[in-house]
Parts: structure tokens; C-alpha cells; sequence
């Protein structure tokens, strides 16, 4: 049995619901269940939609009664769930692909975890979440994840096994945006769990504006920073941070951060946002957060 699971926060994911059940009534001899996990919205109407999912056959509907963040939300969802196999889905992203759930329950007789990548949707123009997956696309194939199949694996759009998870549960302490998956890898990999990649994509369609996106990058760089001594050897980012350091570099890099960092912030959430920009931005921003810490 499978049992899809889609965390959701002020996200309507009536149409993914749909279209995920629609796949798994398609495989013939498929038990599946569909589970909704609302970590507190606050959007009534959209309460009302994830509610509805419930209501449908195979679908449950789960609501937290205050936020937990994106690790406890998921990790209650593999607690609810009854199959065997876990199927993680975001509640932002859409079906892109009328085989995906099939490529992915096919994959899962190989290998304990699965990821199936994702693909980039058309989006605004000058929105810089979009400018900035467009062009990590390239090195997110299935055949590039496959060289770094534990630094590359993440939850969302993954096959999991349900007694893997419970044993290798989200980090709770991540509470705030981004990097729990990135651990989660990690630990897969201490405990030599065999993850798989292939091309089973879902897809990025919602494109938060340029000012939010930039707050939610600093927030997933402050989690990284405080979790830093778990992430070590597992985010690009952290490792580039410290060559600066050893090379005794970080010092002047930080001395134009601090000088412009604001005016590269500018460009970020405007309508023309620059990738180099946001790559120095990142890195600053990391750099002051670890100096800051060292005062």
C-alpha cells in the first residue's frame, strides 16, 4: 500500500490531490490512501478546500492545531499513514507527468527512497524564483542527481519507505524555511540507505514575488547557519563560506557585503533581479551571520 502525502500551509491543493488519485486509481491492484496535512492554515477558504480532499474516497484530511513547521507536519503525516511506501508531495507544485506516480512505485522495487526531480514551469517575467530554478534545472537531472544521489535527494517528490522514515524522522528543530530534507540526505546516507533518482517530475508553477523569496532565502541561510555543525559537507553554500575563511578571504568578501550588500539587495527584489547578485548576496549574507556569531 502507498500512502500519498501532501503537507500543506495556505496552499490549495485540490487539483494535485486530484490528479495524484486519478494516477493511483489508474495502476491496476494499487492499495493508496491520500492524506492532507494542514500545519494550521490561516486562509479560511483554502481550510474549507483541504477540508473537502477528506471527504473523497481513499483521502484523509489532518490539521495541526498550531504551526509546526515543515518537519513535524511531514513527520506526522508518516505517523497517520498506513501503507507501507510514503509518497511526499508539496502542495505548491502540480502533476506535470501521466506516468509519475507509476514511475515511481516501479522505481521503489530497487532502492528504500526515491526522488523524481522536479520540473520548471513558465513564470513571470523578472520574478527571480523563477529566473534562479530555470537555470539550476540543468544540474538536477536525474543523471546529474545520480553522482551526489544523498546531497541531491529531498523529501517533496519522494518514494520512501514508511518504516525508513519512522526510523529516520525530519528534524524538528528545523522550525523555520529550509534544510531539514538536506539533513534528512545526510542521514540516509550515515545509515546507507539506498536512495534512487529518476525522471519522475513534478512541477514548480507558483512563483512567490522577488521581496518574498528573497526574506525566505535569508531565513533558510539563518538555518543554515545555526545548524551548520549538522550540515557539514552538504550545502555548497557553507562549504564555499569556509574556504573563504581558511583562505583568509572572508574579510575582505565581507567588507563589499557590508558596503553593497544592501544595494544588491535592491536589485534582488526588483524587476530585473541579477543570479550573480543573488549568488554574492547569499554568501554574504552567510558570512555576516557567521562573524556576527563570533563577536
Amino acid at each position: 500500500m502507498i500512502s500519498i502525502l501532501i503537507p500543506a500551509f495556505n496552499d490549495d491543493c485540490t487539483e494535485l490531490a486530484a490528479g495524484l488519485a486519478r494516477q493511483a486509481e489508474a495502476i491496476g491492484g494499487l492499495q493508496w490512501e491520500l492524506l492532507v496535512g494542514d500545519d494550521a492554515s490561516t486562509d479560511a477558504g483554502v481550510v474549507a478546500r483541504l477540508e473537502s480532499i477528506g471527504r473523497r474516497a481513499h483521502c484523509r484530511y489532518i490539521r495541526q492545531e498550531q504551526n509546526a513547521g515543515r518537519a513535524a507536519i511531514r513527520n506526522r503525516l508518516a505517523r497517520e499513514a498506513r501503507g507501507e511506501w510514503l509518497l511526499y508531495v508539496d502542495a505548491d507544485l502540480v502533476v506535470v507527468d501521466d506516468n509519475h506516480l507509476r514511475k515511481l512505485v516501479e522505481a521503489g522495487r530497487h532502492a528504500a527512497a526515491c526522488y523524481g526531480g522536479y520540473r520548471v514551469l513558465p513564470g513571470p517575467a523578472g520574478n527571480l524564483r523563477h529566473r534562479y530554478e530555470r537555470a539550476a534545472a540543468p544540474v538536477h537531472t536525474a543523471a546529474r542527481r545520480r553522482r551526489t544521489p544523498y546531497l541531491d535527494f529531498k523529501v517533496s517528490n519522494s518514494l520512501i519507505r514508511r518504516d525508513v522514515m519512522l526510523r529516520h524522522p525530519l528534524d524538528e528543530r528545523f522550525r523555520k524555511y529550509g534544510y531539514e530534507d538536506v539533513l534528512l540526505g545526510k542521514q540516509l546516507q550515515t545509515a546507507g540507505v539506498g536512495v534512487a533518482h529518476i525522471d519522475a517530475p513534478v512541477g514548480f508553477a507558483r512563483y512567490e514575488d522577488n521581496a518574498r523569496f528573497v526574506r525566505k532565502t535569508e531565513e533558510g541561510i539563518e538555518t543554515l547557519h545555526r545548524f551548520r555543525a549538522d550540515l557539514d559537507g552538504f550545502s555548497p553554500l557553507l562549504q564555499m563560506a569556509e574556504t573563504l575563511r581558511r583562505m583568509r578571504l572572508a574579510g575582505p568578501f565581507l567588507f563589499v557585503y557590508r558596503l553593497l550588500g544592501q544595494r544588491w539587495r535592491r536589485n534582488l527584489v526588483s524587476d530585473a533581479p541579477s543570479l550573480q547578485l543573488f549568488k554574492c548576496y547569499k554568501l554574504g549574507y552567510l558570512l555576516s551571520l557567521m562573524a556576527a556569531a563570533e563577536d
